[in-house]
């Protein structure tokens, strides 16, 4: 019984030990990211990602990056992986959504445009993403639900942009 105790002493030791620089790498990009400091952002993340594969907000953070800088097809592994830690995810959905688009794969955006929106019905920002790639291929009447859905679950404040942004579709 001593020994098993000593055991799982030691191995909750160890992973606090190991938690604790994973969850500093976060910080420390989440504040790079705040300072528009691109490059210590993105050295911040794969550190993280180098001791946790399966971290999922440096996984979210570092294929944004990626996708800013131009790097959409390693945006979208980083992106999956952010899903694969997380399927409610809805953002990382839209993150590989726009990262496939710039890959010239539509057909596979849309799908994971749909997808945010399951996963995440609730987030104003997932139905924005697929409205404004609506207006893009000019489906208005989908971009316009879009908004609709979006203001009806933002916060008062963002309620009101989302109805000025419907005003400026003009009604169906």
């Amino acid at each position: 019984m001593r020994m098993l105790l000593t055991a799982l002493f030691a191995t909750a030791a160890a992973v606090s030990a190991w938690a604790g620089p994973v969850e500093d790498g976060v910080a420390r990009g989440m504040k790079a990211l705040e300072a528009r400091d691109v490059v210590s952002a993105m050295a911040a993340f794969t550190e993280v990602l180098e001791a946790d594969p399966r971290n999922v907000t440096a996984a979210y953070e570092r294929g944004r990056l990626l996708l800013v800088i131009g790097e959409p097809g390693n945006a979208v592994a980083d992106f999956t992986t952010a899903i694969l830690g997380d399927p409610g995810f809805g953002r990382a959905y839209v993150g590989r959504a726009q990262a496939k688009l710039v890959l010239k794969d539509a057909e596979s955006a849309i799908a994971d445009f749909d997808q945010a929106i399951m996963a995440a019905p609730k987030d104003f920002e997932v139905h924005v993403a697929r409205a404004a790639f609506r207006v893009r291929i000019g489906n208005l009447p989908g971009a316009r639900e879009d908004l609709a859905n979006a203001k009806a679950v933002a916060d008062e404040a963002t309620a009101a942009k989302i109805a000025q942004m419907l005003e400026r579709l003009g009604a169906p």
